[in-house]
This record gives C-alpha cells, structure tokens and sequence, in this order.
C-alpha cells in the first residue's frame, strides 16, 4: 500500500480508486466517439470533476485537462491506479509524471505505538513495552514516550523457558534423560555445597520437574502467580546467594510425592542445579554460551544480585531478545532444538494437562495449547518481577502462534490480576489492526 501525493489545484483531488474508475469511464465514454476533440473530452472530465458552476471559473486549467485527458486516453487499459485496489490516495498531476510517495513511519507501526498509548491509558500504566513478529519474522516494536523499545527489562518467569531449553539441550546431547533422578543427578553435586539432598527429592525425575508435577512447595506463599510476589526467602538470604540458600529460607526442599500439577519456582530452580552438574559448567556461564551465543542474543543479562533467581525468574533481557529465544520453539523452523526434540519434549503430553476440563499442557517452560494439526499449537507464559519492594515492579507476557504470529509484552507497574486476561485481549486486537496494512 503506497500513497501517492501531487500539488494540485484545491477541488481536483480523488480520493479512491472508484473515482480514478468514473474518471477514466468520462474520458473513454468521451474519446470514443468519432471527432471529438481531447479539448472537448477534457471539459467532460472537468465537468465530471469540479461540476458546471465551477468549471465556468476554471478555463484557465483547459490545456492541463487536456493534457491529461490525452494521458488518460492513452493509458486506459493498463492504468495502475485502475487495476491497483492497494491505492489509498491518488491525485491528478499539476505537472510531470506521478511519484510514489511513501510515508515516513509505516502505517502499521504508527498503529502499534498508538496501541501501546492506549494501553497505558487504559490500565494506568507508567511503561509499556511491546513487540510482535508475523510469522515470516517481519517485527514491529513500540514503548511508551520517553522509554527504549530494546532496553533489558526483568523477564521473571519467563527465564523458566531458557532453563527449559537449557534441559532439552543436554537431553539432546544424549547427556540426560527426562526419566534421570535427582538423587543420581545431585548427590555429589549437594555434598560440595555443602547441603545434602532431602530424601524426598531423590526419586523426582527430570520429566515431573519440567510440567510442575514434583510435589514441590507451590508459589502460594511467596508468588500468587508466576513471579516473586512477596521475596521474603530472597530478603532472608539476599539475591546472590547458593540455590541451596532458597531451598533452606523458603522451606521447600521437600516433595510431598503428589504428581498433580502444582506451579513451583522450586521445580526450575532444582533444573538450574541439574544443568550445573551434569555440564559441569555454571548455569549462567552454559545459557550464554550454549542458548544465548548461537541465536545471536548479546543483550541478556542476569544480575550478581538475582543469582538465587536465575532458573526461575532472574533473566533481563529485550522483548526482541525473548522473542529470539522463543523461535527456538518453532518445530517448522528447528534451530538449537531439532524436531525430534521438540516433539518429544515441547509437544510431551504424557504428563496430562494442567487441569482436567483444559486442554492445555505445561511442558519446555511455557503453556502449550495443541492446535488441529500436529505441527500447529499455541505456547504462552507470564510473569512477575516483585523482587524486592524499593524496585519498580514488571508484568511480562509472551504468546507464539504456531504457525501465526508472536509477540512479547512488559508492563510496569504490576496491573491488577483481574486485569491480565484483558490486556492480552487488547495486546492480540492491536496487533491484528497493525498487520491490516503491510
């Protein structure tokens, strides 16, 4: 869609391809009878154009009509305007042949960042920031007055799905497997931090931790929803401190045996210990080399401070950066996780859903709706950053269609819970009047 702009005398204008349509009809009409002249054709288009009343005061314009009726005459059948539905504006020429004239911000952006305005209005927000990318990758991304749409904000539960991918690796590597123990996986592990394993977690399997079915503490106490909503065990023990540290000041490093689904930080953090022991390698270290460094990710950042966070929710980084990392999920488009990978593990329905009357499934960190075919499905998550009171607080949401679009949205400040439902609605509205025009 392209607009195309002229200076021309006030009252000349057409505005639709329809009326491009009834003035090539006037002229055709006009030419085709036997001795006409163009200078009689141009007056049917003036007529036709300005009305009788005007045309009157208009004679000074007869040779630039006829101009154009002959330019029109002559272009009748293959006129671009005429066969061209995209057009939007055209104009009849003062002079010189007609020059497309495209707008500065495309149209499609200038509808996002009306839309992340309105957001911010309507939920009383102070920030808002949000990307989304069509599902051949073309990316639109806007924020609120004043703010980066590209700054590093806390991701919160959203790191879940790195840790996710950091498993699936090592799962891919032939180095671990989903059915592997924690009491095989982190007794050595747990005897050099110094803090033996409790008895309960020894027969939780890679597989049960993964969809949030180990019997592990719920978030209920510290996070009503995905984040850290009160970070009492975080203040207790301070953000840079061991794994171990969160297991002892949050009282949960014991299962209950249930395999029900029970939403637990507790459940990522012990997938951090068991990516540090069986890559040898610290988890902040492996993500950045083996997730971060191969998609191109430069800008994500976990802070000295949140350590204790990182499996769970510790991860900053870019809404265009989280979305890079959710490519990683599409099973079309295999890149650090090959299709075999992805279908046995992102795609794992062996765990059940989340809730019986639902059709939804916590697998690779993310919430996975099956769509109507075996390679369509729709992922989700959200999160909370409420570390510690003095911060500002955040509210992250991510969705990837597919096949279909993905976008990423951060908030601050936290709306109310009542409110998530609906911002999501408004976030998937703004992006389908933003693709309406490419």
């Amino acid at each position: 869609m392209y607009v195309e702009r002229h200076s021309r005398p006030a009252g000349a204008r057409l505005t639709t391809p329809l009326a491009s349509r009834r003035m090539t009809h006037v002229v055709a009409c006009a030419t085709r009878r036997r001795g006409v002249s163009v200078r009689r054709a141009a007056i049917g288009v003036l007529s036709a154009l300005l009305g009788t009343a005007m045309l009157m005061n208009a004679s000074h314009a007869l040779a630039q009509a006829a101009s154009t009726a002959t330019s029109i005459a002559a272009s009748t059948a293959s006129s671009p305007v005429a066969g061209n539905a995209n057009a939007v504006v055209v104009a009849l020429p003062s002079s010189g042949a007609a020059t497309p004239i495209r707008p500065a911000v495309p149209i499609g952006q200038a509808t996002l960042t009306q839309g992340v305005a309105q957001l911010a209005e309507r939920y009383n927000l102070s920030h808002v920031w949000l990307r989304t990318e069509s599902d051949a990758g073309v990316g639109l991304e806007a924020a609120t007055r004043g703010d980066d749409a590209r700054q590093l904000l806390p991701v919160a539960s959203l790191s879940k799905s790195v840790t996710a991918i950091g498993i699936a690796l090592l799962v891919q590597q032939g180095k671990l497997s989903l059915d592997a123990k924690l009491g095989d996986l982190l007794d050595t592990y747990s005897k050099q931090h110094g803090k033996p394993l409790d008895p309960t977690l020894r027969e939780l399997t890679v597989r049960r931790l993964l969809a949030h079915r180990a019997g592990l503490a719920t978030n209920g106490y510290n996070d009503p929803v995905n984040g850290l909503f009160s970070g009492l065990a975080i203040r207790r023990v301070g953000g840079s401190a061991d794994f171990f540290n969160y297991l002892d000041a949050d009282d949960a490093g014991h299962s209950t045996g249930k395999s029900d689904f029970v939403y637990s930080n507790v459940s990522y953090l012990l997938l951090g210990m068991v990516i540090e022991a069986v890559s040898g390698d610290e988890y902040k270290h492996f993500c950045e080399t083996h997730i971060f460094a191969p998609l191109g990710i430069t800008g994500a950042k976990l802070p000295d401070n949140w350590r204790l966070l990182a499996p769970f929710a510790g991860w900053q980084m870019s809404p265009r950066a989280l979305l890079k990392v959710w490519r990683v999920f599409d099973i079309r488009r295999p890149s650090l996780l090959t299709e075999t990978t992805l279908r046995t593990l992102l795609l794992d329905k062996q765990s059940g859903p989340v809730s019986a009357d639902r059709d939804v499934y916590y697998t690779l960190g993310v919430f996975m709706v099956p769509g109507a075919g075996e390679r369509s499905y729709r992922i989700s998550h959200d999160g909370i950053a409420d570390f510690f009171r003095t911060q500002s607080t955040y509210y992250t949401v991510v969705e990837k269609t597919v096949p279909g679009d993905s976008w990423a949205l951060v908030v601050s400040p936290i709306p109310s819970r009542g409110q998530f439902g609906a911002i999501q609605r408004d976030v998937r509205r703004i992006i389908r009047q933003a693709r309406l025009v490419p």
